[in-house]
C-alpha cells in the first residue's frame, strides 16, 4: 500500500468549486504511477522494455465531495494479479479529517509492443516477482 497526496487544481472543479467526478479517474492513474515508481516499476522502464499495460476496466464510487482547497490522500494497493492481468484498489480520503471521499478499482493487462498479450511470469520475471510480493503485502 502506498499513499499519494493530491490537492485539487481549480480547473478540476465545477462552478460550486466541487471536484468534477471525471478527475477521480485521473487521480487513480496518478496514484497508480506513483505506486509503481515507489516499488521500482517505473512506467518508462516498462515501456522501454516493450511492455504496456492498458486499462481494461475502471470504476469509482463517490461518497463525499472534494472541494477546491482540500488535500486528499489516495491509498493505492495491488488487489489482483494472475500473471496476465492485474488490478488496483484506491481509497481517496480527506487528509484533514480522514473521511472517505471515493473508492475505486482498475484492471490492466500486459501487452508487448506488437499489442499481443504477454504472461509476466514467463516473459518478464522481475515484474512478476515484484507484483507477487506486493499483492501479498497489500493483502495484509
Amino acid at each position: 500500500m502506498v499513499i499519494y497526496e493530491r490537492t485539487p487544481h481549480y480547473y478540476e472543479t465545477d462552478q460550486m468549486k466541487i471536484v468534477h467526478h471525471s478527475n477521480y479517474i485521473r487521480w487513480f492513474e496518478e496514484a497508480r504511477v506513483f505506486y509503481l515508481d515507489s516499488i521500482g516499476m517505473r512506467f518508462a522502464d516498462q515501456e522501454a522494455s516493450g511492455i504496456v499495460c492498458p486499462v481494461l476496466t475502471v470504476d469509482a464510487k463517490y461518497i463525499r465531495m472534494v472541494r477546491f482547497g482540500d488535500t486528499v490522500e489516495i491509498e493505492t494497493r495491488v488487489n489482483f494479479y494472475n500473471g496476465l492481468r492485474w488490478g488496483f484498489s484506491y481509497e481517496v480520503r480527506d487528509k484533514a479529517n480522514g473521511e472517505l471521499c471515493c473508492t475505486g478499482t482498475s484492471t490492466h493487462c500486459f501487452l508487448n509492443s506488437d499489442g499481443r498479450i504477454i504472461k509476466a511470469k514467463k516473459d518478464y520475471l522481475p515484474m512478476h516477482e515484484v507484483l507477487t510480493r506486493c499483492l501479498a503485502e497489500d493483502a495484509k
